[in-house]
């Protein structure tokens, strides 16, 4: 598991709309990511690393989610998968137990960049250990 094999939007059991979810090998991640929000995923070491960024509200999201964060939420590939067969699957999402969240907004967000953050940076930012 070293990138991101396809994206595209999942229905989670339950909910009134599908979300933006990532694929990485045979594990599923919904990223929370809203239409409005621009949104980079990469892995850093053994984590899936977030960044959601809306420049007119002015504020990012980051979610730092474990690579082996058992999934516990059963959906349905909805749309957007180009190299995935359609299926039922478990996600793990930005909601679970044990994913970080680190927001910049106000003050804090005209300090940052617009260009993606340093994994090593960020993690100091955040104070994750």
């Amino acid at each position: 598991m070293s990138y991101i094999d396809d994206d595209g939007k999942i229905w989670l059991q339950g909910s009134t709309r599908p979300e933006y979810g990532i694929r990485i090998g045979e594990r599923y991640f919904v990223t929370g990511k809203k239409d409005s929000e621009n949104s980079k995923c990469f892995i850093h070491e053994k984590y899936l690393l977030v960044d959601l960024h809306d420049p007119v509200k002015q504020y990012r999201i980051f979610h730092r989610i474990p690579l082996d964060l058992i999934p516990k939420s059963p959906g349905t590939l909805f749309n957007g998968f180009k190299n995935t067969m359609h299926a039922d699957i478990m996600a793990a999402t930005y909601k679970d137990v044990g994913v970080d969240k680190f927001v910049l907004d106000g003050g804090d967000y005209l300090l940052a960049r617009d260009n993606l953050i340093d994994p090593t940076e960020l993690t100091q930012l955040a104070d994750w250990k």
